[in-house]
């Protein structure tokens, strides 16, 4: 029955689970807080996912989810596993070359045949956060260095691949994004590190 409501479901209807949050745009079953944690699952709002769907909005088709995170199709596939459905939370902001993206997370499955798979997309870029053998229990970091200056846009998710079955958890929290030092900040930081080594000089005296 499940499988036969997603097939059956036209993907425009899909696009009513896209909705925006404090400047980041979320796409499927997501929730999120004011201090900026994410959590994200690839739970469908109906049949045996219900219990396991947090936001009332129904995992997204793959074709939509895909689209969102500036991804060609087919592109969240793995081998032999097509992926079907899943969740996305996106931001575009700007940097400067030599800033660093960061943030935490952790992946958690129900899954017990397929992979499924945790991923972050960065400008086009696709990183794979975690899949269900792949998976460390725990939380784990993310980091990216930025080589140029612009606009980025930063992407995260999950996905079921293989079937529908076995709902998959991502929770991301901390994403921040640090400028690089200013050389003023620099010289200003070498001048207290100086003066710390010359103060143990005296003190060693």
């Amino acid at each position: 029955m499940k499988n036969l409501l997603k097939t059956t479901l036209p993907a425009l209807a899909l696009l009513a689970a896209t909705h925006a949050h404090a400047d980041w745009t979320l796409l499927g079953d997501v929730v999120s807080t004011a201090g900026g944690s994410f959590t994200l699952t690839t739970a469908f709002n109906a049949d045996a996912d219900a219990p396991f769907n947090l936001s009332g909005s129904p995992a997204a088709w793959i074709d939509t989810l895909e689209v969102a995170a500036g991804l060609p199709f087919h592109a969240l596939d793995l081998p032999d596993e097509p992926a079907y459905e899943g969740s996305l939370a996106r931001q575009t902001f700007s940097v400067q070359a030599g800033d660093t993206l960061s943030f935490n997370f952790s992946f958690s499955t129900q899954e017990t045949l397929f992979q499924d798979r945790a991923f972050a997309v960065l400008d086009g870029q696709l990183f794979t956060l975690a899949t269900r053998s792949g998976n460390t229990p725990g939380v784990h970091s993310f980091s990216y260095t930025f080589t140029s200056s612009g606009s980025a846009t930063l992407a995260f998710g999950v996905v079921d691949t293989g079937d529908f079955n076995g709902v998959s958890t991502l929770a991301v929290s901390g994403v921040t994004l640090a400028p690089v030092p200013e050389p003023a900040g620099w010289a200003l930081w070498l001048a207290g590190a100086a003066g710390l080594a010359a103060l143990r000089r005296m003190r060693q005296r």
